[in-house]
């Protein structure tokens, strides 16, 4: 598992916001409002992490750096 920094969120529909982004780019993650991180089972490249950092800032999150 690998965890990713995600700022941003908020509420329940902005966990489930993230979660979408991701699956909708055909990565399955789980966000967590409380830790602020995303976690996948794989780590992202980085043409994934940029993609994927574009996609989220479009709807107002940022997303870090492995943890």
């Amino acid at each position: 598992m690998v965890s990713y920094e995600m700022e941003g969120m908020t509420c329940g529909h902005c966990k489930k916001t993230v979660e979408k982004v991701f699956l909708e780019y055909g990565k399955e993650a789980t966000a967590s409002i409380e830790e602020h991180t995303v976690s996948l089972k794989e780590a992202l490249t980085e043409t994934d992490l940029s993609k994927l950092r574009d996609l989220l800032n479009e709807d107002g999150y940022s997303l870090g750096n492995a943890k």
